[in-house]
């Protein structure tokens, strides 16, 4: 983990979406991987503002939203820090109605895109790739949500740096960015992260072999167990909602 001074924290990758849900995702996923350490300072809001180039109200209504999550302190007076304490899996457990929407746009665009990069990245990765992969894998034994949520971040990351071409590097970022709700959702309980590892030891298994048919397959197979497992579990959500 880092201290903002070795954060990444712009350019702010933008989609279609409100500004201020742009600035709250991304913010959200560099806390989540660790990049935004624990109590960490952000930097004064004009220079904030200015590095991620949106405006200081747009920031401000990020940073309340955030706040409101328990993501980051807001002090008068003081810097605004990262929480000590990232309950995650808690706000993001009472937030599925609010991204339920954004849940299905990104599986739609994961879909779309990922297995096209794992198609790439079966055929161009090296061994030095597929140890940073085995080495992940292999980390994702008995994480917590929060952690095991940040190591499939890295791993999809990863097969995306494996393609070899520093435009779809950064899409697979960008991915990272705009999906982190939904992936973090996945990960509430033992059985998603337990899915969550055993699709990306099928995909490794794919890449290790150099098999782009085969890695573009576990790709499909694993984006739709991660999709079922979660509208799954919003459907029980909802039943259970009707009948309180």
């Amino acid at each position: 983990m880092t201290d903002t001074a070795g954060a990444s924290l712009g350019p702010l990758p933008r989609t279609h979406a409100l500004i201020a849900d742009d600035i709250s995702r991304h913010l959200e996923r560099l806390i989540v991987t660790g990049e935004l350490s624990p109590g960490a300072p952000l930097p004064p809001e004009r220079v904030l503002a200015q590095t991620l180039g949106v405006s200081r109200n747009a920031l401000r209504e990020a940073l309340t939203r955030l706040a409101g999550l328990g993501l980051i302190e807001r002090r008068q007076g003081s810097a605004n820090r990262i929480a000590q304490r990232v309950p995650l899996s808690a706000t993001l457990a009472g937030r599925m109605n609010e991204v339920s929407a954004e849940f299905r746009n990104a599986a739609e665009f994961r879909a779309v895109i990922e297995p096209q990069l794992v198609r790439l990245a079966a055929a161009r990765v090296d061994r030095v790739q597929l140890d940073a992969l085995r080495e992940l894998l292999e980390s994702g034994g008995e994480n917590d949500a929060e952690g095991s949520a940040a190591l499939d971040i890295a791993f999809h990351s990863a097969v995306a740096q494996a393609t070899g071409n520093p435009l779809l590097a950064a899409l697979g970022e960008l991915t990272a960015s705009w999906t982190v709700a939904a992936r973090l959702y996945s990960h509430l309980d033992a059985d998603g992260r337990r899915l969550s590892h055993d699709g990306h030891a099928r995909i490794l298994a794919a890449l290790v072999a150099g098999d782009p048919d085969a890695a573009e397959y576990a790709m499909r197979i694993h984006l739709a167990e991660i999709r079922h497992l979660i509208e799954r579990a919003g459907s029980s959500e909802a039943d259970a909602a009707e009948d309180a």
